[in-house]
């Protein structure tokens, strides 16, 4: 007989399907153009009916009450998808404009600029001073990314100031045609509704503000990681130990990154469940003394929630950390009231739906994605893997629970893994039997020294042991990184692809379940489910890859299926296949003379590019013009003025950012 309850029975995992449901349906498919009022009038009629019907207590009436139940939360998904996308997209102003707003996260510096989040809370047209009427204020109350050139003159900029800055606020352009990245979405998505730059001597600090509690959080980080530096942690190791305790990513270089991403072990640099379990089991060993006295289990519970909000406090209350404490600390007052295997994957299914409720955009964020897949995976097959082999020694049990959690994780994350991504760590199994003592060591003795550094020779062992494990860690994964092929590259996958990865691991935990009674239905899911994916990869493998022509970042590439191509010449003179394509970014068609006119199917008008259309009319036959996202915007209007008159056909990229023409 089972000893557990599936974890799909529970009627919080169906809603939160149909939540989530709802939620990629109407961000997918519903243009920006419909209203959230709509989905909301269909979710209020339904839950109408679902409610009806409840109390009319027909069994009959059971699978009916569940899909209309289901399509209500379907339609509340929609709702807020919506709700929340009106309260981000905002329509700003072409020309620059006098805007005022309050700086929401610590400044860093981005090449030669500093950047922040600031939230805009209202727009002056710097024109109206010249009116009898004055100035006139539109409220904005929108989050957007803002860079600033550092100006002598003015104090530099803290998390909490207020700011008046000059400058032009716009969405960012998409190059996802290029990159297959769109950045705008990407923003949007985190609640940024555009992006601006403000020149020196066109930003002003206006006075400093009372912090929120988020703001109070990233101030006590950065103090964190100030305290690192003054202990004498730099370089590397600097870099791990403020990503790895307190969430600071800012010190870590690309190749690091790379390093650590090759290894399978890039989720120790951003704080997630990891980091989160590790202190909980730190906590439960110095409190297990509790569980002797009377209500001792219940009291060691809530100072283990207790210590656990106060870590993600002083790790600036990131996303990822507060999604992690919501899940722990569920998941300790489910094993309080339930001794059921499956009432951690409630809880975690718990926070998943509250997290959605709270901001939908949470389900196309990666971290997001991966955590909760990771999480469920461990839930449902790290007891199939740590049930295959069960070794009496207590160093050789102690290592393979760490290879099966290993496994059950990176089997769960492996599809997404591959779609976002398209690679895969071969060596992660040894990477991570480094990164599960090291990293324990390492957060372990970053609490030690940050609660015992005034202790004199406490605090400097402390201290030692806190360089030592990082940099530990950091020759651990380039040693690793450096095995003849450890990361296995170019291995995309499509939606269609991930989907069937995804319902392929379900048949085989629901085949691995049924282990006296094996259903034929499961059997023919599963073969199924493998043909088709199989067929998928066969059809991917032979099917000619289409090719592009790309314009896009002031510079001109081809495409064939992931792979892109920069095209270059001396004079800016290309010749793709039967295409002639001229790019312009400096001045070196100026004042040049032809006796012919040499035809050119497209010219691509970049910033640099000096003179006009009429003289370069001169030279080229022009079929098309392309206008590149870097010209300012008047001198495009005038562009586009010339394009008109000369009768020539144009394509703007300052909405698009880029754009693909089929070879």
């Amino acid at each position: 007989m089972k000893n557990h309850t599936p974890l799909w029975t529970y009627p919080i995992f169906r809603l939160t399907v149909f939540l989530a449901a709802g939620i990629f349906l109407s961000d997918r498919f519903l243009p920006d153009t419909i209203k959230w009022e709509y989905p909301a009038i269909i979710f209020i009629f339904v839950s109408s009916v679902t409610v009806c019907l409840y109390h009319t207590h027909k069994f009959d009436h059971r699978h009916f009450f569940g899909w209309m139940a289901g399509l209500s939360f379907l339609s509340l998904g929609a709702t807020l998808t919506l709700y929340e996308k009106e309260q981000i997209s905002f329509k700003w102003s072409t020309d620059a404009q006098l805007y005022w707003g309050v700086v929401q996260n610590i400044p860093h510096p981005r090449g030669k600029t500093m950047q922040a989040e600031v939230r805009i809370a209202y727009m002056k047209n710097p024109a109206d001073t010249l009116s009898e009427k004055g100035f006139r204020e539109e409220w904005i109350d929108r989050s957007i990314l803002l860079s600033w050139l550092p100006d002598s003159l003015s104090e530099p900029l803290q998390c909490g100031d207020s700011i008046c800055f000059y400058g032009q606020i716009k969405r960012p352009v998409s190059m996802e045609a290029i990159t297959g990245f769109d950045y705008g979405k990407y923003l949007e998505r985190k609640g940024i509704s555009g992006t601006g730059i403000a020149f020196s001597g066109n930003w002003l600090r206006i006075k400093k503000n009372d912090l929120n509690l988020t703001q109070h959080a990233m101030t006590l980080q950065q103090q964190i990681v100030e305290r690192y530096r003054q202990w004498g942690l730099e370089g590397d190791v600097l870099a791990v130990a403020s990503a790895l305790t307190v969430g600071d990513r800012s010190d870590l270089t690309p190749a690091l990154e790379a390093v650590y991403s090759a290894t399978g072990a890039s989720h120790v640099l951003s704080l997630s469940g990891l980091h989160i379990g590790i202190l909980a089991g730190i906590l439960f060993i110095l409190l297990r003394p509790l569980a002797q006295i009377h209500h001792g289990k219940l009291l060691s519970s809530c100072l283990i929630v207790l210590v656990l909000w106060g870590f993600a406090f002083i790790s600036g209350l990131s996303s990822s950390v507060i999604r992690s404490v919501i899940m722990f600390s569920l998941y300790i007052l489910a094993t309080l009231v339930s001794k059921d295997r499956f009432s951690g994957g409630y809880s975690v299914t718990l926070a998943a739906f509250l997290m959605l409720l709270y901001r939908p955009s949470y389900l196309f964020d990666i971290s997001f994605q991966l955590s909760f897949a990771a999480v469920y995976s461990i839930l449902l097959f790290y007891p199939l893997f740590s049930s295959i082999w069960k070794p009496r020694l207590l160093p050789l049990k102690y290592v393979w629970n760490i290879l099966a959690l290993s496994m059950a994780a990176q089997l769960g994350t492996l599809p997404l893994i591959l779609f976002y991504f398209g690679a895969f760590p071969t060596y992660f199994l040894l990477a991570n039997l480094a990164v599960a003592p090291l990293s324990t060591c390492i957060l372990g003795s970053a609490l030690a020294a940050l609660t015992l550094s005034s202790i004199p020779l406490i605090g400097d062992v402390s201290i030692s042991l806190l360089d030592l494990s990082t940099d530990m860690l950091n020759q651990s994964m380039y040693a690793v990184q450096r095995l003849h092929g450890s990361q296995l590259t170019s291995l995309y996958i499509s939606e269609f692809q991930l989907v069937l990865l995804f319902i392929l691991l379900g048949y085989l935990y629901v085949w691995h379940d049924q282990k006296k009674h094996r259903s034929v239905p499961v059997l023919a899911g599963l073969l199924l489910t493998v043909n088709l994916f199989t067929g998928t990869c066969l059809y991917e493998r032979i099917k000619p890859s289409p090719h592009y022509l790309c314009f896009g970042r002031s510079e001109v590439f081809t495409r064939r299926g992931k792979i892109l191509s920069l095209q270059q010449s001396s004079n800016g003179l290309l010749q793709i296949d039967s295409l002639h394509i001229g790019i312009m970014k400096s001045d070196y068609w100026y004042d040049k003379q032809a006796r012919k006119r040499l035809p050119l199917d497209y010219v691509y008008i970049c910033k640099g590019f000096k003179g006009n259309l009429t003289a370069l009319n001169r030279l080229f036959e022009m079929k098309e013009i392309i206008l590149d996202t870097s010209l300012s915007e008047s001198y495009r209007q005038y562009l586009i003025r010339e394009c008109q008159l000369l009768k020539i056909s144009y394509r703007d990229l300052s909405d698009e950012g880029s754009c693909l023409i089929l070879l």
